[in-house]
């Protein structure tokens, strides 16, 4: 598994969780405050638990859960994430 490029990052504001879980994103050098981290709805598995995980993760490095939601049909589950430090 690749690294996420930063610039990507930034230029994008949205990580998959999956790619949270599998330390392809390093956000220490994140410039932004705020960070969309999202996760599909796949046949067989569930959005929840993948983004859930992420978001517990996040929060082991000083970032905060302000909001989850759904975008479409729900197929996309997105946690806005704060950078609390």
């Amino acid at each position: 598994m690749a690294l996420i490029p930063p610039q990507q990052l930034a230029q994008e504001r949205v990580v998959a969780a999956d790619a949270i879980l599998g330390g392809q994103v390093d956000l220490r050098a994140y410039p932004h405050r705020h960070l969309l981290v999202r996760a599909n709805n796949t046949w067989g598995r569930r959005a929840f638990q993948p983004l859930m995980e992420a978001v517990e993760h996040l929060s082991n490095y000083g970032w905060e859960l302000v909001t989850m939601t759904s975008v479409g049909d729900g197929h996309h589950v997105y946690a806005a994430m704060r950078r609390t430090a």
